[in-house]
Order: structure tokens, then sequence, then C-alpha cells
């Protein structure tokens, strides 16, 4: 009897164990889940990591019945968020001036640092501070007990600060270094004095002076300083010089104390004729590998009188600049960057200049900025907004000769994140085709806005073949406007069909503004292994 049970017992775990072998050599992935990469598969095809922009044409085959579009900030209602209205501010010249930005990880602060003008001659130069809870209301704390002000001490004192460009290096080990600034410095008090220099401080208020400054040759407005991780070194815009020129430079550390003789990245062409244009700063940030700059252009300087029909003269504005690899710099018109070359031929170079403006001053002698505009450097994401901060001042650059009244506040202006620069389609349809792309992941997400209109997405082959199952007829509509739009065909987003394989895209728009697309990993594809 217990032999009897014991046999069935082994017969039925043996028909268990042929039952789940039969079933583990059934067992297959999915059509094109896995597949074969290699240089020759990939070809020319450009391999994408993340999300791809519009700014220029690198991912951009051709355009039909659609075009690129620049879009400049809006600025907000409520400017200037941040004004003259301390004892302490009443007799400055101008309180408010270059300014850099940041928002500290650690206590959750916006953090702005701000050139002072203490007087008309330029006699000396301090460094206001200013924080906020959520980067719309501001507060001047006390951080000079003595005097009695929101400015920031340096031990020993400077004479005359100016043009600092402030960063948090997260990953400074020594505390007291954990903010670092590069400024300007008059040791005498005179223009002839001007140098470069850097400074640290452990808490953004109380700064120590590099012993060995100075450290950087010359420059006349700011020093805009950032950590970039892809090349993992520290990176500053400047102006060059000496003698002082108003073009960009570009240095480059890894240790913020040893720095790269200067490399001149953006300099005058046919853009700035028309309008007497000078280069007077940039900051610059990575974005999405690649780096967005804000270029500080100076229109028609002059102490003369200016004419009516010449409202432009002695004002600044800002464009906007491109790069791919933080050193060879693009500029930005209307329909998105130009190279260096194109710079050089020939067009309407007056409507281009004109049209090139990404953040503009005010309405002449009306709005608190119509004379001048100053970026603060590095622009912020935030959310899904991108924050423009700035000084806009009353009065032209040299106020003083044509009699304006000068005052100045901190304001921002906020785009769309990703947009820089869009591509827009109106009523008559337009297409995007993409070059030929090869991605890794699952899913397809879109940045666009198509209220009120439509956005559909088909997948070529190389040769220009609508891929089965991705065509227009398989894609749902996108007709609402969102950042993060996430496509389907055939009522599935996953489209791992279309990864590690050369394939171009299709963009069909129909009243739609497309901003960015990158691949996404949405899915978990875990599939179980045999017994």
């Amino acid at each position: 009897m217990q032999t009897t049970f014991w046999l069935s017992i082994v017969l039925a775990l043996a028909t268990l164990s042929l039952h789940s072998s039969v079933l583990a050599q059934s067992r297959q992935a999915p059509p094109g889940m896995f597949k074969e990469l290699d240089d020759e598969i990939v070809g020319k095809a450009i391999v994408l990591h993340g999300k791809q922009l519009f700014i220029d044409n690198y991912v951009i085959e051709s355009l039909s019945g659609a075009k690129k579009v620049l879009n400049q900030p809006v600025k907000h209602p409520k400017n200037p968020l941040v004004r003259r209205d301390k004892p302490w501010e009443e007799k400055l010249s101008s309180p408010f001036g270059y300014g850099a930005v940041v928002r500290d990880e650690r206590d959750g602060l916006y953090k702005i640092w701000y050139q002072i003008w203490h007087d008309d001659k330029d006699a000396a130069g301090s460094l206001g501070y200013v924080t906020s809870p959520d980067g719309i209301v501001w507060e001047k704390p006390i951080t000079d007990l003595q005097a009695g002000n929101n400015w920031a001490t340096f031990e020993p004192k400077e004479p005359w600060v100016s043009g600092a460009g402030v960063m948090i290096d997260s990953a400074e080990k020594n505390p007291d270094r954990r903010f670092k600034m590069m400024y300007l410095a008059k040791p005498d008090g005179k223009l002839s004095s001007l140098q470069s220099c850097v400074a640290y401080s452990a808490d953004g208020v109380h700064w120590k002076p590099e012993l060995k400054n100075p450290l950087i040759p010359y420059s006349d407005t700011q020093i805009a300083p950032y950590w970039d991780a892809r090349l993992n070194r520290f990176v500053a815009y400047l102006r060059f010089g000496p003698p002082n020129v108003r073009i960009i430079s570009r240095i480059e550390s890894e240790d913020f104390f040893h720095w790269s003789p200067k490399v001149t990245v953006v300099q005058k062409s046919k853009l700035d004729a028309p309008f007497s244009t000078e280069l007077y700063t940039m900051g610059a940030m990575p974005y999405h590998g690649v780096y967005i700059g804000v270029l500080n252009t100076y229109h028609g300087e002059t102490i003369k009188p200016i004419p009516d029909d010449q409202p432009w003269m002695d004002r600044t504005d800002n464009q906007l600049t491109f790069s791919r690899d933080g050193v060879t710099w693009q500029r930005v018109l209307k329909d998105g960057a130009i190279s260096a070359a194109e710079l050089r031929g020939e067009r309407d170079w007056k409507q281009a200049a004109q049209q090139a403006t990404f953040l503009p001053y005010g309405e002449f002698r009306k709005d608190w900025d119509w004379g001048q505009i100053y970026p603060h450097h590095p622009p912020l994401v935030v959310g899904d907004e991108i924050r423009f901060y700035y000084t806009g001042i009353t009065g032209r650059h040299w106020h003083t000769y044509h009699k304006d009244t000068r005052d100045s506040g901190i304001g921002l202006a906020t785009l769309r994140l990703d947009g820089f620069v869009s591509v827009n389609a109106g009523e008559e349809p337009g297409t995007l085709t993409t070059k030929s792309l090869v991605f890794l992941g699952d899913t397809l997400v879109v940045n666009a806005n198509a209220t009120g209109g439509s956005l559909t997405v088909e997948a070529l082959d190389p040769e220009g073949k609508v891929i089965e199952g991705f065509g227009i007829a398989d894609c749902t509509p996108i007709t609402t406007d969102s950042v993060r739009h996430v496509l389907k065909w055939q009522d599935n987003a996953d489209c791992h069909l279309l990864q590690g394989r050369p394939i171009k895209l299709r963009f069909h728009l129909k009243n739609t503004n497309l901003y960015a697309f990158e691949p996404g990993i949405r899915h978990n594809h875990y599939l179980q292994s045999y017994d």
C-alpha cells in the first residue's frame, strides 16, 4: 500500500516536471523584444539619448508646411519682484545690476546675488543678497549687522565688488567652499586695477576671497560660472580682455583655481551691424545634452542726443545662443540656430536682428524695464517652466547724458519647458520628418500644444516606408496641450518594436506647436526564465 502511494507521487512529479519542461521550451519572448546592433546596422543613423529640441537641425531632415519659431519668455505680471524699498537703498545710484540666481536644495530657498551701484561715477560697488521660498516673493535679510543692510560681506573687506557669478558646488567636501563666486575687483578703486577674482563661502553671505587672486585675466562685466557634469569641469563665460573688447570668451577648470586661457566663442557678426550691437555678457546652462545661452546685447552706444526715430539706441536686450558642446556657439534667429558660415552670408540682417530678440526691454519710457535688461545667471528649470530672472533698468546705458531718470529692479520671465524654438503649423497641415534615428526604450514622449488642432506621428524605415502598425491611421491623435504627451499606436503606448533599429519619425501637425520629443522607458519587460 505504501509502495503504491509513493509510486503515485513519483509519477505525478514526473508528469509535472515534463509539463513544466514543455512549457519552458515553448516560452518565447514577444516579437522584436531582442535586437542586435552594430556599427553596420546603425550606419549613419543618430543614436538618441534623451530629449531632442529643434533649436538647430540636428535631428530634422525636412519640414513641409511647418516652420521653426523662436519663442519669447513671458514677463511676470507682478514685475519687478524686487525693488528699491529699504532706507539704505534710497541714495544708491542704481540698487540692482548684474545678478546670479540659484535654488539651494538644502534649505529650499531661491537666492539672488546682485550688483549694487553706489553712484553714477562707479566709485564703489557692493553685492546685495535676497532670498525667497517660491522665487516670487523675495525678502532682504539683514546680513551685515554692523551696517544694517542685506549686503554680502568679504573677509578681508574688498574695496569694490562687481559682476558676481555665484554657484553651489554640491560635490565640494570643504563646507567653507560650498558656495563659489567669480567676480570683478578694483583693489585701488581705479579702473586700471580691474581684475577677475574667486571667492568662497559656507553660507552665501560671508565670503573669503582666494588668497592668490587674481586668477583669471581681466573681464569688465559679469563672469558666469557653472559645473559641467558632462565635461567634469567648471566652465565660465566672461568678456574678452585685456584690452576691453565686448565679445564673449570661455574658460574652464578642474578645481576652480587653475583656469585655461581664454577662447573667444561668440564674436560680432553681420547680425550685429545694423544696430551697432555689442556683446556685453552671456550666461549659459547645460540642458538635456546641449547648452543654452542668454546673450546680453547692447545696441547703439552713444552719449550724443538720440533721434526720435531711433529709440533703440543705447539700450540693451537679450538674444538666445545655442551649442552642442559648450565651446562652439550659434546665434539663434527667428527660425532657429544659424551657423558661422551663414552669419557671413547675405540676407536682410536688419530684419534678422529685429526678429532675434529673446527677452526684450519694456515699452519706451513707460515700463519699469524700458532701458536695459541684464539676465541673471543661470536660467532655472522649475517644474514645467524655465525661469529667467533679470535686472531691469529705467533709463539708457549712458542715462546721465540722455537726462533719463534711472531706477532698477529684479524681474522674472518664464518659458514653457523646452520652449526655446518650436515647430509650428497652422490651419494648413505641415510635417516634420526626422533624420534616421536609433533609440533604446519603449515609449515616445512629446512636448506639444495641439489645442484646437491635432498631432499624429508615423514611423518609417530608412527607405521611407511606413512600418506596419505605426502609420498615421494607427496613431491616436493628440489634441491637447502637455509637456509629456505619450504617443500611442493602435491604442498602445508600448513601441519597443521601434527601438534598436534605424527609423525615421514623421510628425503631422495641424494648428499645433511642437517643442520636443524623447524616447522613454516606462514598462517592465521582465521575462521569466526557463525552469
